[in-house]
């Protein structure tokens, strides 16, 4: 069950989904028009949608110290939350 999420957390959501979309639809289209990239960028981006989905799962339970680790791992690799 989801907790009630303050104000700030709900922007964090926000931020979160869209970029998982904007992830997911960037694999898709890669997927769909047959490009060649190396599987170690295609991987790479599937980790960053699995970053995401669980950063915003993180943050519906109210696990910070899990939401930061992600947090964390996705400015590592350059994304901007």
């Amino acid at each position: 069950m989801s907790r009630k999420l303050t104000l700030e957390e709900e922007k964090l959501r926000g931020e979160l989904v869209i970029l998982e979309e904007r992830i997911r639809m960037k694999i898709r289209r890669i997927c769909a028009t047959n490009l060649k990239l190396p599987y170690e960028r295609l991987a790479a981006g599937r980790h960053l949608k699995e970053l995401c989905l669980s950063a915003i799962s993180y943050l519906d339970r109210g696990d910070d110290i899990k939401l930061q680790d992600c947090l964390r791992s996705l400015r590592e690799r350059g994304i901007n939350i």
